[in-house]
């Protein structure tokens, strides 16, 4: 399951000699999730699992497709409607009533983002309602998650910039919520990394996008981030995202919202 932009075939290219010397038969290749994971994409992409059958899912990737790949397998392996996985915990309490296990994800991130190669969500989008719904479940989590930095050296700024809000995000509201909990203090040095990782290196990018320290500065962050909503959960600021889907990209829809957060999280 992949996506195209300039310089992927190259990237696919070396996946698929991987494979190959590995003694892997590729059974086919889907075209990836568009932006928010629109439901007709992770319906289209179920499809051709279902056809393809394979033993091992590879997603490569921005953090849609790897959502996509998700929740594509957990339809073509458990069946039913994607709203009844939509919460906490379902996909495992379904796989454990029929005793099925979900099928090995190899998921390669492509973007100093989501971070979702790290997460146990899955974000599926309703575009004719405009509205995202969450997939929560430890058993969506991909066995085999992998990164390579050199992949981010080449994206836009817009995407970078988008792709660090997200990471922000994800790092300040796990942090907000975690407030006299067992956690906090774990959840706080991940936060002060994270976020700090951001402020100090995203300039940078964007003044010089060939900084390769800078560039792997908010890989690194983006990848707290993802850790820290495995800690912990977001909240408002991305709960309030959503509904913004048709309006602004995810990473700035969240950046829009979290400072009306701060406030609410305030102490009085």
């Amino acid at each position: 399951i992949r996506d195209s932009f300039p310089g992927s075939d190259g990237y696919v290219a070396v996946i698929r000699d991987s494979l190959a010397k590995a003694g892997v038969d590729v059974a086919g290749e889907i075209k990836g999730a568009g932006p928010n994971c629109p439901r007709e994409d992770l319906f289209r992409i179920a499809d051709s699992l279902k056809q393809l059958d394979p033993e091992v899912i590879v997603s490569f990737g921005w953090g849609s497709t790897i959502d996509a790949g998700k929740a594509a397998e957990v339809l073509r392996t458990l069946g039913g409607d994607i709203e009844g996985y939509f919460g906490t915990g379902l996909v495992a309490e379904t796989a454990k009533k029929s005793g099925t296990i979900l099928s090995p994800h190899v998921a390669i991130q492509t973007a100093a983002s989501s971070g979702a190669h790290l997460t146990k969500y899955s974000n599926i989008t309703d575009v004719h309602t405009g509205q995202k719904k969450l997939i929560v479940d430890e058993a969506i989590v991909p066995s085999n998650p992998l990164f390579d930095h050199q992949v981010t050296h080449a994206a836009p700024p817009s995407l970078t910039a988008d792709g660090a809000l997200d990471g922000i995000a994800h790092c300040l509201e796990v942090l907000y919520g975690a407030v006299g909990q067992p956690a906090y203090d774990k959840i706080k040095g991940i936060a002060r990394v994270g976020i700090g990782l951001v402020v100090n290196y995203l300039p940078q990018v964007m003044a010089d996008p060939k900084d390769k320290a800078a560039r792997e500065a908010l890989c690194l962050a983006t990848d707290l981030g993802g850790y820290s909503i495995m800690v912990g959960g977001t909240n408002g600021g991305h709960l309030t995202s959503f509904s913004l889907v048709d309006v602004l990209s995810h990473g700035r829809a969240c950046a829009m919202m979290n400072p009306y957060y701060t406030v609410f999280f305030a102490p009085t």
